[in-house]
């Protein structure tokens, strides 16, 4: 018998096995490196810039970049974390404390005796609604709570994840360009369809950070500011969860401070409500005023698909699924067009 091409079939057998034990290696990291790959390709004009003022020192330039990143995002982004870990205990144990029951009895008879809380709560005893609240607080304090602090505890307590995390951003500036070479050379696309992906992840990355982060931080730190100012308790913590709702496409920082402000009013505190109201409908059409400032043309994709890629991204990868979500979905409409173009004349053929 005649094995034809037996050591073609060997060779990628053992090119695939060897293949997947490296991804296997690389799978822990997988979100690090990813991340990395990011960072590089929105800090590379920095990067270059260094690079001129040190002379073509690729190394020097590469490590004052990181520690510039460092400073910037990954040291606040530690720091705030340890704020809204700190926050959220005081609130729990707050609303968990028996002595502070009649503070929130106090809370309850205002609510009852407001214009709106006569009528809508007229029916209802003081003992139900103090419980029913109490229960209320302590389930979506025990819900954000955990999210919170886990994600807090991942950034601090993995110092391998972020030492691979810079270690990779520091050759992805100096070689990130040789081994996007290497990778377009050994694929089988043609170049470019290759330069269309590249184009896709570029551009979707920049939309994202750019559009998605800057605008939802401007949005959560507008209504944190107004919460403060208005007197709400633990700004922080809410500054958090209106950055969260801002980077979720047809969500927002309104939806949190125009329904505070209406209960600002139900207990009393006009001018609080009406202020709150205000900065609300204003933080509502930040999206409108910065979106096409920040991204332009950066990202082509329907408003649907970003939507479920952002919360789909954040349920599978976690908080910074918010990145990754959108970045695989451009790619993959990215591929599907590569495919309408290359089959272009079996597809009418199938259709006719």
């Amino acid at each position: 018998m005649i094995f034809k091409n037996l050591n073609v079939y060997f060779f990628f057998t053992i090119l695939f096995l060897v293949s997947f034990g490296a991804f296997e290696l690389f799978s822990p990291y997988l979100s690090a490196i990813f991340v990395a790959a990011l960072f590089s390709v929105m800090f590379y004009n920095v990067y270059m810039f260094f690079n001129k003022i040190f002379r073509n020192r690729k190394a020097i330039a590469s490590m004052v970049t990181c520690v510039l990143i460092a400073v910037m995002i990954v040291l606040p982004l530690i720091g705030v974390g340890k704020m809204v870990a700190n926050e959220v205990s005081g609130v729990v144990s707050y609303f968990t404390d028996n002595n502070n029951q009649k503070t929130v009895a106090i809370l309850v008879e205002k609510t009852k005796n407001s214009v709106l809380g006569k009528k809508a709560l007229s029916h209802v005893s003081q003992d139900d609604v103090r419980n029913s609240l109490t229960q209320a607080v302590k389930k979506v304090s025990g819900a954000i709570g955990p999210i919170i602090k886990k994600t807090y505890n991942s950034i601090v307590n993995s110092t391998i994840w972020i030492f691979v995390m810079f270690f990779s951003l520091f050759y992805f500036f100096i070689d990130g360009k040789n081994f996007v070479s290497k990778i377009k050379y050994l694929s089988p696309l043609r170049d470019k369809h290759e330069d269309m992906l590249i184009d896709k992840f570029v551009s979707m990355a920049r939309a994202t950070l750019k559009g998605t982060f800057i605008i939802g931080s401007v949005q959560g730190i507008l209504g944190g500011i107004a919460f403060f100012v208005a007197g709400v308790s633990s700004p922080m913590l809410w500054t958090v969860v209106m950055i969260f709702l801002s980077i979720i496409p047809a969500l927002g920082a309104s939806l949190i401070v125009v329904p505070a402000g209406v209960i600002m009013l139900a207990l009393g505190h006009v001018w609080q409500g009406v202020f709150l109201i205000i900065m609300g409908s204003a933080i509502s059409t930040v999206d409108n005023f910065l979106r096409p400032k920040l991204v332009g043309n950066d990202t082509k994709m329907h408003g649907l698909l970003i939507f479920f890629s952002t919360i789909g991204g954040m349920s599978v990868y976690g908080i910074i699924g918010f990145i990754i979500g959108p970045i695989i979905m451009a790619l993959a409409v990215a591929m599907w067009e590569i495919f309408a173009i290359e089959f272009k004349d079996d597809i009418e053929r199938f259709n006719a």
